[in-house]
């Protein structure tokens, strides 16, 4: 007696598949689904995840690991976290648009001192 099976019997179900999958942990689903929002560099107007604040080029990587860690063990709440981070994030890009605000301002200076220059030479 030969048993025929279909292919739709074969197929895995997306709930078997996720029966298999490796689970998130929860304090990682956490960091991706807390959203805050910033008005700094590319998230203004945006609201973003903690997870994707962590792993932003604000955050160096051995304050990201030790805030993950700590956050990890239950040392510090998802609000402490957050707070930290967009704190972080905040006062990195207070400082880079101030960076940015100097060195415009430093070109300037140095535009208008070369047209003084070619002014005051133009006159002799």
């Amino acid at each position: 007696v030969t048993v025929k099976t279909s292919s739709k019997d074969t197929g895995k179900t997306a709930e078997d598949k996720d029966a298999h999958a490796p689970k998130e942990e929860p304090w990682k689903r956490a960091l991706k689904t807390t959203t805050v929002e910033l008005d700094v560099g590319e998230f203004r107007g945006h609201k973003v995840s903690v997870w994707d604040l962590l792993h932003s080029k604000y955050i160096p990587r051995q304050n990201r690991e030790e805030l993950l860690e700590l956050y990890g063990a239950g040392e510090l709440t998802l609000e402490q976290v957050k707070s930290v981070v967009s704190t972080i994030v905040s006062k990195a890009g207070a400082a880079g648009a101030e960076r940015l605000a100097s060195a415009s301002a430093a070109g300037e200076e140095r535009t208008s001192t070369a047209a003084a220059e070619r002014s005051h030479g133009q006159q002799d």
